[in-house]
């Protein structure tokens, strides 16, 4: 499916950008903390630089693992259930998923729109936030769709068997 295998290459460069993201958060980090000893001169804004990569790492990370299905999972109805009541668990389960993150995207619009409008910054930085806000509603996007398919993928089969 073409759809399918584009949402596969989003997600990978998503998180590719997390891991970048990640890798500079630490770098701020550590080199704030040895400027710090050895110069007495820590890096201007770093709380402001690792809260911003944190976001972008954990946000960039979930259309991936939205798509690999490999959110974490407490399974214990799993050994307890018929196999096809397991399945619409799992079906029912993405749905509440989808659910809740359009619920999340849909109150992030507000606060994207205010700090764009009144053109809210980070203090030590001066970055602007509504880029941050921007990503986050990408992500939960991508992150439905991804979920989506895991949907399909789970529902499919069952619709296959049944003609």
């Amino acid at each position: 499916m073409v759809i399918e295998r584009a949402l596969q290459q989003l997600a990978r460069a998503c998180t590719v950008l997390g891991a970048i993201a990640l890798a500079v958060m630490m770098l701020a980090t550590d080199y704030d903390i040895a400027a710090r000893a050895l110069f007495r001169a820590p890096l201007s804004g770093a709380v402001d630089i690792v809260e911003m990569m944190m976001l972008l790492s954990a946000f960039l990370g979930l259309p991936e693992i939205c798509l690999r299905d490999e959110q974490i999972r407490v399974d214990i109805v799993d050994t307890l259930v018929p196999a096809r009541v397991l399945e619409a668990l799992k079906a029912l389960a993405l749905i509440a998923t989808i659910g809740f993150m359009g619920l999340l995207a849909v109150n992030v619009m507000r606060p994207l729109m205010d700090t764009w409008r009144f053109g809210d910054i980070k203090p030590d930085t001066g970055f602007p936030l509504y880029p941050l806000f921007a990503v986050v509603l990408f992500c939960l996007m991508a992150a439905m769709a991804t979920t989506a398919v895991v949907l399909i993928r789970t529902v499919r089969p069952q619709a296959v068997a049944r003609s």
